[in-house]
């Protein structure tokens, strides 16, 4: 599987999980937006996307409604651990 899901966690009003693989979400913001999209979209949430960032001046990638919830997503790195990324969901309350 090319993006197997180690951990997916929903804590309030943000979601975190990591992907196995790196993407070069700093450089391809879409592509990476599209990937967390499908693997929110397996895991039955109902995903519309707002926003995507075309050029990168933080770790913002784009906004997003998951289940008619705004949520802005962001990427951590885990420098500690290797080469991982933690998807960042937080919930944007208007």
């Amino acid at each position: 599987m090319l993006n197997q899901i180690r951990k997916f966690l929903s804590k309030g009003n943000e979601i975190r999980f990591e992907l196995d693989t790196w993407h070069k979400w700093y450089k391809e913001p879409k592509k990476f937006h599209e990937e967390v999209v499908s693997h929110l979209e397996k895991e039955g949430k109902k995903v519309q996307t707002i926003f995507i960032v075309k050029n990168i001046t933080s770790n913002k990638v784009s906004d997003l409604l998951i289940d008619d919830v705004h949520y802005e997503l962001t990427v951590e790195t885990i420098t500690f651990l290797g080469p991982a990324q933690r998807v960042v969901l937080k919930g944007i309350l208007n």
